[in-house]
């Protein structure tokens, strides 16, 4: 009895780890401020505006849409149509999708996704940066125990954080069946 329960719990195990579905294109930005391409404040730069966000690069966002099935939990599917907006940006893309977004750092834009499919109801998130350089001082620090969490918040309190690396986290869309009681808008 033994040999077969240890025999089945590798099968268990994958069981629970489903592969994420593959993106199959990636969907530029439109931006809604004048710009051109990808930096949306270059062109108030060039002017000599002052307080301009510094471009940091870019980055794909993962958005991906799952719907919750008794028994499997939530489960992945392709379909959803799903915007993801800024005040100077928005991109309309089909899940699952990769999105490229401008980075200016701590001074990136939260992000509004909006997700829809038919036979759920619509769901809205926003997505902030997160300054990935602080989180993985600290959690460096705090693998070393109380002494080295104080050491990380005494390096990051001396440290030029205005160069931190700042990411996005991924869009994941749990859509409600929409079981006709209300109506979606």
């Amino acid at each position: 009895m033994r040999r077969y329960v240890l025999a089945l719990l590798p099968v268990i195990a994958l069981t629970g780890c489903a592969k994420p579905l593959e993106v199959g294109s990636i969907t530029d930005i439109k931006p809604i401020n004048g710009a051109k391409g990808i930096d949306v404040h270059e062109h108030r730069r060039q002017a000599g505006q002052q307080g301009v966000p510094e471009f940091a690069g870019d980055q794909l966002v993962e958005v991906r849409s799952y719907a919750n099935q008794e028994g499997s939990g939530d489960v992945e599917f392709a379909g959803a149509t799903c915007t993801v907006s800024a005040a100077e940006f928005s991109a309309t893309a089909t899940t699952p999708a990769k999105v490229r977004v401008p980075l200016y750092r701590g001074q990136s834009s939260t992000l509004a996704v909006m997700c829809a499919s038919p036979g759920f109801k619509n769901r809205s998130i926003t997505l902030a940066p997160d300054d990935v350089t602080r989180q993985q001082r600290y959690s460096t620090g705090s693998g070393a125990g109380v002494l080295g969490l104080v050491a990380a918040v005494a390096v990051d309190g001396l440290s030029d954080n205005t160069k931190n690396e700042w990411r996005y986290p991924l869009a994941r869309m749990v859509l409600e069946k929409d079981t006709g009681s209300q109506k979606t808008h």
